[in-house]
């Protein structure tokens, strides 16, 4: 099959991926919080920027690389951390990273992953990136850590922006528990995903928060990442904690979350190396601005040299370059890669980079670009 044509976008790799998966996984996927404005809004920010091309500029090949942190990616995006994604497909995080050390994207790792840093750290390398949901515990907080780093993560990404659990409307609404109850209504949806189920038999079973397991309280079972999170979890940061980091990662230490000027001023001063400017893809609350509408405030509150980096609502090529005209010195995507995993297996990981690349390469074709980060001459008044 000529993927190319048969998923010629990754709207086309979440159609495929929503009649692929049982109902209650592609929501948790696709939902976001509230009444969903928040990712909207996000796409509506894109949409609202406009490029200007320069079609008499001398023009080379495109190169894609971008350096951030003192790595060089040959690929301008990194794949976002997501929670919990062995519900979207199982081994979902270990071929995502070996699709990241393939072609050099960066890759990050949820601490609610499926699969733990010691599976996933030494498969991903320089490429790797480890999200932490904050620990309630010190002693089980710095040994989550201490294992991070130990298994070859370089840039810590510290989530703030979960002081409590969003409300997800669809997951209500669908029961979501892990693992998924058996009622008549998920039976059916399971029922008809066949080649959903017997993966997950293949891989042994219904997902689990392998990295926290071993932090669990004796005879704990959690129904959902929510619940987990609210039991061992502490959402609440403040910048003592920040220190706290600062003084045991050895490497870079970006914040995930930061959407206020008030935020991002105060970060300069706990030696953070850069913020994830990001809503939590809109599940978090519906109301939050998205990160493309805040990042020149941000940037004038943080200066030129400060990493600022993108995550939520990107969906393609053209978006990525949008976001570095609007100032993004890296970014990220996590749906359009769940996606194309849900849709067509370890495939699917080739297939969406592949269709990034094609799209980042057209648009800097038609715009004059010769780096992604030249971008912000592109933008049109």
């Amino acid at each position: 099959m000529d993927l190319m044509r048969a998923y010629p976008s990754v709207d086309d790799l979440r159609a495929k991926a929503k009649r692929r998966i049982p109902k209650f996984a592609f929501d948790y996927l696709d939902g976001g919080a509230g009444d969903e404005s928040g990712m909207t809004r996000n796409r509506d920010a894109l949409h609202e920027i406009k490029l200007m091309p320069n079609y008499l500029e001398t023009r080379g090949e495109p190169d894609l690389s971008v350096e951030i942190f003192g790595h060089t990616y040959d690929l301008p995006f990194g794949i976002a951390p997501i929670g919990l994604g062995g519900l979207i497909w199982p081994l979902a995080a270990e071929y995502l990273a070996q699709e990241a050390v393939k072609t050099g994207a960066a890759f990050c790792l949820s601490t609610v992953a499926s699969s733990s840093v010691e599976t996933i750290g030494p498969m991903a390398g320089e490429m790797s990136w480890f999200q932490l949901y904050p620990i309630r515990r010190p002693e089980q907080e710095e040994d989550l850590l201490k294992r991070a780093w130990d298994a070859g993560f370089k840039v810590l990404a510290v989530t703030v922006d979960i002081p409590g659990p969003g409300r997800r409307i669809r997951d209500f609404k669908n029961g979501l528990t892990i693992p998924p109850s058996m009622t008549l209504r998920n039976i059916l949806s399971m029922a008809s995903c066949p080649a959903w189920g017997l993966s997950m038999l293949a891989s042994g079973g219904a997902p689990r928060f392998q990295n926290l397991e071993k932090y669990f309280p004796k005879d704990a079972t959690f129904n959902s990442v929510g619940a987990m999170i609210q039991d061992i979890g502490q959402g609440v940061i403040d910048y003592k904690r920040l220190e706290k980091y600062r003084a045991q990662w050895k490497g870079p230490i970006v914040l995930k979350g930061v959407l206020s000027t008030s935020d991002a001023k105060r970060c300069l001063d706990t030696g953070m190396n850069g913020l994830m400017v990001s809503n939590h893809g809109g599940r978090q609350l519906d109301a939050l601005p998205s990160p493309i509408d805040v990042m020149p405030a941000l940037r004038d509150a943080v200066g030129p040299d400060f990493a600022l980096i993108v995550d939520s609502g990107l969906r393609t090529g053209t978006d990525i370059i949008k976001a570095y005209a609007a100032g993004a010195d890296f970014v990220f995507l996590g749906r359009a890669f769940m996606y194309a995993v849900a849709a067509l297996g370890q495939k699917g990981c080739t297939h969406v980079t592949d269709l990034l690349k094609t799209e980042i390469i057209s648009a800097m074709v038609q715009l004059g670009l010769g780096r992604p980060k030249d971008a912000p001459s592109a933008i049109s008044k």
